[in-house]
């Protein structure tokens, strides 16, 4: 079942207007991540609450978005990824809008709610896209289209960092940014998505059994190992968009731009990784990928650690984000070849270790803040680079990358004919 090497046999219908669409999905999504990221600092003293409190609170995004990644597979057999890209927006631009116009927890939760399964549709439809679009024409897209999501962060982190420190109230901030993301649900629309795989007859009852997050556990030692690394990855990651801007605003008190600053970097620095990354992986392979980022991420959760100044957590931040590019990306990429025609079901199990990684390292940090402080917290960080180095040496990561050689040879063999 796993790394199978068949590719789809329907190429997707206008395929560059559909990789410029979807790029654009995920661009709109880096830039609401980016947003959301900024404003969370605002909303805490807005609304006047606690740092344990935020991040129980928080819970309900990853819940809300676990639910709805465990309803992705039996959506996709009546719907396609077009329809369950215009609900992922259509809820993103909704939470803005809440999250604008609400001064209760209430419309917290309510935005949580909406960022969750926003975060989950989108997730799942384009990485779907990414997947069919990396099988059909045998070329990376999958980091590439991440670089463009890290991208969308950097610009809109940067942005609304800016527009709060020139004394725009964060609620316009917030709606001005709902409507820069309507002309890419419109997009949407405007483009012919292939008919969904799972939706030919007979094929689905077959396969669907398999594709379960229990099936692929239990039966890959390489999936297991994949998902515990993305999973590693992820929580780094979320860690970082939740509190790095809080971090640098509440703990050096600096004005928010720094942190906005921060997070930027920690941003632009996964989109440059991710673009280096296919170059990583063609040379180096999978474990020296995984490896490199272990150490990163643990060098920059012990230096956050310290708390040693303004620059150097920005620097941390920096290496932080450069470390972490290649983790999700490379794991998607295996999954991939698990079941080529049914990408829909595969990119929603990928996605839900992740986010339940998300559930975890945001609301233990917050209240590992709570009770001592939110430099000695970062813990988590460190914690989760050594444990992505040991895994990286995991027999089944050494297997892949000699499967991985071996094709490329192939490769190379049938280009010289």
């Amino acid at each position: 079942m796993q790394n199978s090497r068949q590719r789809p046999h329907r190429p997707p219908s206008s395929t560059r207007a559909l990789t410029l669409v979807s790029g654009g999905q995920f661009l709109a999504f880096g830039l609401a991540i980016g947003v959301m990221t900024v404003m969370w600092a605002e909303v805490i003293i807005a609304l006047n609450v606690g740092e344990g409190v935020f991040g129980t609170l928080h819970l309900l995004f990853p819940v809300v978005a676990l639910v709805t990644l465990l309803g992705t597979k039996y959506l996709y057999r009546r719907y396609g990824n077009r329809d369950l890209a215009v609900w992922g927006q259509t809820a993103m631009i909704g939470m803005l809008v809440v999250l604008a116009w609400s001064d209760t927890t209430f419309g917290l939760l309510v935005a949580f709610a909406l960022a969750g399964a926003a975060s989950a549709l989108i997730d799942t439809s384009t990485n779907s896209v990414f997947m069919d679009l990396g099988n059909s024409t045998g070329r990376d897209v999958m980091n590439v289209m991440y670089a463009v999501n890290s991208g969308g962060t950097v610009i809109s982190a940067l942005g609304c960092g800016v527009l709060i420190s020139l004394g725009m109230d964060y609620r316009w901030v917030l709606l001005v940014s709902a409507a820069v993301m309507l002309p890419f649900l419109i997009a949407t629309f405007l483009v012919r998505y292939p008919a969904p795989p799972e939706s030919d007859e007979g094929d689905a009852d077959v396969e669907a059994p398999d594709l379960g997050v229990r099936s692929l556990m239990a039966n890959s030692r390489l999936f297991r190992v994949v998902f515990a690394l993305t999973a590693l990855g992820i929580a780094v990651e979320s860690v970082v968009q939740v509190w790095v801007v809080i971090y640098v605003d509440q703990l050096m008190n600096v004005p928010i731009v720094v942190g906005a600053a921060a997070f930027s970097m920690f941003s632009f620095t996964m989109l440059v990784g991710r673009l280096g990354n296919a170059w990583l992986l063609a040379r180096a392979g999978v474990r020296v990928s995984f490896v490199l980022s272990g150490a990163g991420m643990a060098v920059a959760g012990a230096v956050l650690m310290l708390g040693a100044g303004v620059w150097a957590s920005v620097l941390a931040f920096t290496l932080a984000g450069l470390a972490n590019a290649g983790m999700q990306p490379t794991g998607i990429s295996a999954a991939s070849r698990i079941a080529p025609m049914h990408t829909g079901a595969i990119a929603g199990a990928v996605m839900l270790p992740a986010y339940g990684a998300f559930i975890l390292s945001p609301t233990v940090y917050g209240w590992l803040a709570e009770w001592t402080s939110l430099d000695l917290a970062m813990v988590l960080v460190l914690v989760c680079g050594v444990l992505t180095v040991v895994l990286a040496f995991d027999r089944s990561v050494a297997e892949v990358d000699r499967e991985l050689r071996s094709l490329a040879d192939k490769e190379k063999a049938a280009d010289t004919r």
